[in-house]
Order: C-alpha cells, then structure tokens, then sequence
C-alpha cells in the first residue's frame, strides 16, 4: 500500500484522535467542520543503491485544526503520541518517527479580555519524518 493510506489507517487506528476528530481530514484538503487534521507530503527523496531503493525518509506536515487554540494543542500531542511509535500498518513498516519541527499557533486565551475579536480558527503544525519500507 501507499505511505497515505497507512498514514490515514493510523490516525483511525487511535480512539482518542477518533473520537475528537471522527472522519474528518484527510490529504492536502481542508474539508468542513471542526476539530480536524490534514496531511501534506513536505519531501519524499526516494535514494537507491545497486540492489533497489533504500528505506524511504518522508516528510509529512500534519496540521490540526480546532475551534480554540487549547483544543488544538492537545490534538496536536494525540497526533505526536499516535504517529511517532514504530508499526506496520496496510503494508508499510515504520520505523520510530522524528518530530523535525512543531509549530504553535496563537497563544491560549487568557483571562481577563478575550484575545479574539473575530472567529477564527486555531491551527497547529508538526513536521514529521517517516522512515518507512513495504512490509
């Protein structure tokens, strides 16, 4: 299978990123409804050597979507828990993940005034690497 698909199967896999998000997200496409997470190939070198590919390093840019900043960092941790272990899922072997970068979105609201004057929508984005190979 493709590095989406067992991606995609993971994210399902977890009950609890489940839960928060149902089906919501999917591949380089913001669909409608809150909370949500997508994904974006970032970089995917395939190298080779004389007897075929080595193993795959893929850089996938895991965005999540949420209605406050608090929602959003927590699904973030979920995500980061859920994808970093090592695991074969629908014909792909993963190594243990990388996390390259994470990006916050906006701060927590705080007490007192409320930071946001218009709706808007609280993103949070992890860079992951994925060393990967078919099972």
């Amino acid at each position: 299978m493709t590095l989406e698909v067992a991606l995609t199967a993971r994210a399902s896999a977890d009950v609890q990123l489940t839960d928060a998000i149902g089906a919501a997200g999917g591949w380089t496409r913001r669909l409608t409804g809150l909370p949500e997470i997508t994904f974006q190939t970032v970089a995917d070198p395939r190298p080779e050597h004389f007897k075929g590919f080595q193993p795959r390093q893929t850089t996938v840019q895991v965005d999540v979507w949420a209605a406050t900043a608090g929602e959003a960092a927590a699904l973030r941790e979920r995500c980061i828990a859920t994808f970093i272990k090592a695991d074969v899922v629908e014909g792909v072997r993963f190594q243990r993940a990388v996390i390259a970068n994470v990006r916050a979105g906006a701060e927590p609201e705080q007490s007192g005034e409320p930071q946001r004057f218009r709706e808007e929508i609280a993103r949070e984005s992890i860079d992951i690497i994925f060393t990967h190979t078919p099972a």
